[in-house]
């Protein structure tokens, strides 16, 4: 019977690590997937910051 116990726990004990192991992965992927999106939408602000001084220099005639 202790036998069975033990493969019990040592059975919750593999899955409860897959579970968190799989978890972890997801927000892994998740974070890369945030990081991304900010730095293209960083990217696209700036760009846009970088042509509306564009129109003002020509607007100014400088």
């Amino acid at each position: 019977m202790a036998d069975t116990i033990k493969e019990k726990i040592e059975n919750a004990g593999e899955a409860a690590r897959d579970a968190a192991k799989k978890a972890g992965e997801k927000i892994k992927s998740g974070a890369e997937t945030v990081a991304e999106k900010a730095a293209e939408a960083a990217k696209a602000a700036g760009q846009a910051a970088k042509d509306a001084g564009q129109k003002l220099k020509d607007k100014s005639g400088a």
